[in-house]
């Protein structure tokens, strides 16, 4: 038998916390007997009186547990909290996120169980899936700012595979929190489930989605501004994925790049001016000193996990380096060397950054990750390396 819990963060919810156990309690009877369900109610010590309630409703249901907060940590914090407890003290296969509202349907969750019996490890009711719906109530400026974000997440995060990065609403197994818990730092807003969610991608969690009708608050009012959430969550978002690029084998391989783009520039000059070589020709002579920079600079750093060691195999990827480069060479001597006859040798050092900046510099990356370190990722990606 597995166990599951269903983990419930509060606040101000004594009208909504009852019914919900209730229902909950009737759904369970309908779940496999292969799955042993739970309740954790986590409570930010509610001043309505949220906590008594579930008190109460322990004397009945005994597969229900209450975490108290002595003060409020916001949503996040109150997952953190919750499943840490869970882990410990249930030791479940699976804990499932659920908001006390009634906006999540209760019906999806043997759906959950079914997706995770097939093998995803996290499990995402979304609303912005074919299936799927915001209530209609919904004023114009929260559609906006709710599909809006989401759009913005999947666009800022390069992966579509996930189309509702803020639902509340998901199933997890352990390991995944386990993985990701101590890496999240953002608790108080939207922000909390876009992060689980990006380093659960990192660590290569399988995540499947279905598709969710999101329901109308039953009792009570929403904890969290909506402008205030969506400005911390973009904040959020365009930070990460800021620290990424800073992260990045690809910033990485530009910062190697500009180093070789200075050798190349000083080597233009000098065939240009002291040998008095065309400038087409002197460009591919720059461009052969900044390979022999880029390659060992990249060896040591940009691609440091999969470093190229012994002077026989050093000689030989260094050969493949230049065979590679070849194509970079044509193409910077062809762009700077058509550039200055069009316009004057006096532009040769705009066209060599137009052609390294345009041309050489992604060709590079493509064939350098496809054949001399032989890894390929599409950079800044939040999925795991394949």
């Amino acid at each position: 038998m597995q166990k599951a819990v269903i983990i419930i963060p509060t606040y101000n919810e004594s009208g909504n916390i009852g019914p919900l156990i209730d229902k909950l309690g009737e759904l369970f009877n309908k779940i496999p007997a292969s799955w042993k369900m739970n309740i954790l109610v986590v409570d930010d010590s509610s001043p309505d009186g949220t906590a008594d309630v579930v008190k109460e409703k322990m004397m009945k249901y005994k597969n229900l547990f209450l975490l108290l907060n002595k003060e409020k940590v916001g949503l996040g914090g109150a997952y953190i909290r919750g499943m840490s407890w869970a882990v410990k003290e249930i030791n479940p296969d699976l804990m499932i996120e659920m908001d006390a509202d009634f906006q999540h349907d209760l019906n999806l969750i043997p759906k959950f169980l079914e997706e995770i019996e097939a093998g995803a490890d996290l499990v995402i009711a979304a609303r912005y899936i074919k299936g799927g719906s915001i209530p209609k109530y919904w004023g114009l400026f929260r559609k906006t700012l709710s599909m809006g974000g989401n759009l913005f997440t999947r666009i800022v995060m390069m992966d579509g595979s996930i189309h509702d990065w803020t639902t509340g609403f998901r199933a997890v197994k352990p390991w995944v929190f386990l993985k990701v818990k101590d890496k999240i730092t953002e608790l108080k807003t939207y922000s909390f489930q876009i992060s689980f969610l990006y380093f659960a991608r990192k660590e290569g969690a399988k995540i499947v989605e279905i598709p969710l009708n999101f329901g109308e608050r039953k009792w009570g009012e929403s904890k969290l501004p909506a402008l205030e959430g969506t400005i911390k969550t973009f904040w959020f978002v365009v930070k990460t994925r800021a620290l990424d690029f800073l992260r990045s084998r690809f910033f990485k391989f530009g910062i190697v790049g500009f180093i070789g783009y200075i050798i190349n520039a000083l080597g233009l000059e000098f065939f240009y001016r002291f040998f008095k070589i065309p400038a087409g020709v002197a460009a591919s002579l720059g461009a052969e000193l900044a390979i022999i920079s880029n390659f060992s600079l990249d060896n040591l750093w940009t691609f440091s996990d999969k470093k190229i060691e012994g002077i026989g195999n050093l000689l030989v990827k260094f050969l493949q380096f230049n065979l590679t480069s070849v194509g970079a060479i044509i193409i910077q001597g062809l762009v700077v060397g058509i550039g200055t006859r069009i316009l004057g040798d006096e532009l040769r050092q705009i066209m060599l950054v137009i052609a390294i900046g345009f041309f050489v510099l992604p060709f590079n990356y493509t064939v350098y990750n496809l054949f001399i370190w032989k890894t390929w990722k599409f950079p800044f990606s939040t999925s795991p390396s394949k």
